[in-house]
């Protein structure tokens, strides 16, 4: 099932949109926009899908989203009961990057927030003691004026661009969109599986890639990956593969080689490791999940 692209709309004199939402569970579909998300659940449990990640969510769960990556939060059967007192609570941010001006993030100053925002592409779940802190300030600007609430969300962006306690969510295989730095080898070999990823990747060649020996290339891949290459590789297949599995009616065995793996039985091996569940049940799982949403609306 494709997401559906939610138009989000803005009050007439603001910049970006804050707000609470109280609801007997939370309506949204398996959607995206061109938004960014910062979301903050204030009382609520069930699960998040963010791409091809599917986790609990329970009170505090705090997530970053990207633009126009496909999400849906889905809530634990007890809130679809019409008798029940529970409710699904949430403090939610939306802006566009352009809100401040089309140039305000490419100033010098805000190279960490730039970097930040390629990040989020993936869906970032905030952890720790930042959590902690950011949940404060979302929860102080429900009770601010317009310019303290812009200023506490720069300060917001600011704190996470530098924190060490984000998670990154979705795969890059299920995301697909890079800025590769001019300079950096490990950004531009990650490019370049990315864009390769469908057909056969020698070692040699992707070594070449870095400007590197194959062996150099190994220990510097597992360095700044914890990851051998080739189970990299998977990821990134099985991150598409997941999206095609959702989004595209396509059969297993044309999903598997349109993926870059080269026999079925290969695919549900690593597919299984990677997600622990073989394509199929992972198929029914969430198109189950997305069709739930859509009849919860």
């Amino acid at each position: 099932m494709k997401p559906r692209h939610e138009k989000l709309t803005l009050e007439p004199k603001c910049s970006f949109v804050l707000q609470k939402d109280v609801y007997p569970y939370y309506p949204t579909p398996w959607h995206y926009h061109p938004e960014y998300e910062l979301v903050l659940v204030v009382k609520s449990s069930g699960e998040r899908t963010v791409g091809d990640h599917v986790a609990r969510f329970s009170d505090g769960d705090l997530v970053f989203l990207g633009p126009n990556l496909p999400h849906a939060y889905q809530n634990d059967p007890a809130y679809y009961r019409g008798d029940t007192t529970l409710t699904a609570e949430a403090i939610v941010i939306h802006f566009r990057e352009d809100f401040l001006g089309k140039t305000f993030f490419s100033l010098p100053e805000m190279i960490h927030i730039s970097q930040l925002f390629e990040q989020a592409k993936f869906g970032l779940k905030i952890l720790g003691n930042t959590r902690q802190q950011v949940s404060d300030m979302m929860l102080d600007m429900l009770h601010m004026n317009d310019h303290s609430r812009i200023t506490q969300l720069l300060s917001i962006l600011g704190m996470l661009s530098l924190s060490g306690e984000l998670q990154p969510l979705a795969s890059p295989g299920f995301v697909q969109h890079h800025t590769v730095p001019h300079n950096d080898p490990i950004a531009r070999v990650h490019a370049y599986i990315v864009k390769n990823f469908k057909r056969d990747i020698p070692l040699s060649e992707v070594a070449g890639v870095a400007n590197m020996s194959v062996p150099s290339f190994c220990r510097f891949f597992k360095a700044c990956t914890r990851k051998g290459f080739s189970h990299f590789l998977n990821e990134i297949r099985v991150g598409y593969a997941c999206r095609l599995l959702l989004e595209d009616r396509r059969n297993i065995s044309q999903i598997c080689y349109e993926s870059g793996f080269n026999n079925v039985s290969n695919f549900n091996r690593q597919f299984k490791k990677i997600k622990g569940k073989s394509p199929i049940q992972y198929r029914q799982k969430l198109l189950k999940k997305a069709e739930g949403l859509q009849a919860n609306v």
